[in-house]
């Protein structure tokens, strides 16, 4: 298990380091004279690269309306905030995925029918709209239908400050977020799970006289999971692009308001920290989700 921890690691970093070096190249070559300063291309990527990753230091803001301020301050006051916004929204919607795709394995039921489709509903419908919808239908002050204790907009505050009201300005954005997850998460689940029930082992533990959920539970379940978790590293990409829409819905400060704002005054140092940022989030994710499944499924460890 130690090596294959070590070889996911290298393999973080050296994928965060080419993304950082593909933003730099297309900034380069499609605005050089926001970055050219006449020492030559590989000799101002390597200055590049060893400013962000040794020392940190991805340079200042140039627009006006954030004054000049350091990238790397930026990412720090941002990223918590889309942090707890992602990770909350990859559990939920990963939990969810998992328990509906356990129960959905049972067709020809209504609720297995219905689950279908809530799957096509979640993964068609677009996340902004459904969160649109949630503020207009179920606000605290304005709610159509009922008021659910949301947070205000433009109150979010940190876990470490406030833990109630982070919770309140969050959870709503996770179950939103955590749709269309669940839904893929749902699909893929009910076809592992199905394909799992056939197997060996799960005829054996029958045959040892263990009931149906302690099957379920114990083994069908636990081995199932290991290519929906999987899945999930994989959509990542999606759930940050998703995270970026209810940024604006909610009101969340994280990175991803900055992009929008730098990339209409084209704030070059900033875009490059956002996205290096969104890279280190994705791969991290990706790393995580493997050893979770290298954890459930030893065979994913063999190189």
């Amino acid at each position: 298990m130690l090596g294959y921890l070590v070889r996911r690691l290298l393999s973080v970093i050296a994928v965060t380091v080419a993304v950082a070096a593909v933003v730099f190249s297309v900034f380069y070559a499609f605005r050089p004279e926001r970055i050219a300063d006449g020492t030559g291309y590989l000799h101002q990527l390597g200055h590049f690269l060893d400013r962000a990753f040794l020392h940190f230091d991805l340079g200042r803001s140039t627009s006006r309306s954030l004054s000049g301020r350091p990238v790397a301050g930026l990412l720090k006051a941002g990223l918590p905030a889309d942090v707890s916004l992602v990770v909350g929204g990859l559990v939920v919607g990963t939990a969810m995925g998992i328990v509906l795709g356990a129960y959905a394995v049972r067709r020809g039921t209504w609720g297995s029918r219905g689950l279908s489709g809530f799957a096509a509903f979640a993964m068609s419908a677009p996340v902004y709209w459904v969160g649109s919808m949630f503020v207009v239908l179920f606000h605290p002050e304005v709610g159509r239908i009922a008021r659910l204790p949301i947070s205000e907009p433009n109150t979010y505050e940190p876990l470490t400050k406030d833990p109630l009201h982070w919770l309140g300005a969050l959870w709503l954005p996770w179950i939103i977020l955590g749709l269309p997850l669940a839904a893929i998460t749902m699909r893929m689940m009910r076809s592992s799970l199905t394909e799992t029930l056939d197997e060996d082992f799960v005829r054996t533990a029958y045959g040892k006289g263990l009931t149906s959920r302690r099957v379920m539970r114990r083994h069908a379940v636990p081995a199932a999971s290991a290519p929906v978790i999987s899945l999930v590293g994989v959509t990542m990409g999606t759930l940050i692009t998703n995270a970026i829409l209810l940024e604006q819905t909610f009101s969340i400060p994280g990175i991803f308001s900055l992009m929008t704002r730098a990339l209409g005054e084209v704030d070059l140092p900033v875009i490059e920290g956002v996205a290096i940022a969104g890279a280190l989030l994705v791969v991290i994710a990706n790393l995580l989700a493997d050893l979770v499944s290298a954890w459930l499924d030893p065979r994913v460890r063999t190189p």
